[in-house]
């Protein structure tokens, strides 16, 4: 009976390439984060490749189990303001602009002489 030609174990044969596709998939991840406008783009991102090894009571053979965690960076945080305003009532409500500031401008009337191409004229 001939003899097989056996290679040792090497990072691309860790669970049968396992190892390999779990980077790929998780260097994408971290390649989606950067691009998100929403995080910071200066923060560290981290893969971690872990590898466990089991050995059979007999020491012959062993289970490896081939794992990645990866480590993003989180959506920057948004910051504004609020405003507390109350009712005639004393009901509280929070209010995106100060409602104790005046209107200094009007919004601009709607030109009459403006045509809506989007409205049906049937």
């Amino acid at each position: 009976m001939a003899k097989q030609n056996l290679e040792p174990l090497n990072i691309g044969s860790v669970s049968r390439g396992a190892l390999l596709e779990l980077f790929e998939a998780n260097v994408l991840k971290v390649a989606q984060n950067i691009a998100d406008p929403a995080t910071d783009a200066e923060a560290t991102r981290t893969i971690t490749l872990k590898l466990k090894f089991k050995p059979d009571a007999d020491r012959r053979a062993l289970k490896v189990t081939a794992t990645a965690q990866c480590a993003l960076a989180s959506i920057s945080p948004h910051e504004s303001r609020a405003y507390i305003g109350k009712d005639d009532s004393g009901k509280v409500y929070l209010f995106d602009r100060d409602p104790r500031q005046d209107v200094l401008f009007e919004p601009p009337a709607v030109d009459q002489n403006v045509i809506n191409f989007n409205k049906s004229t049937n």
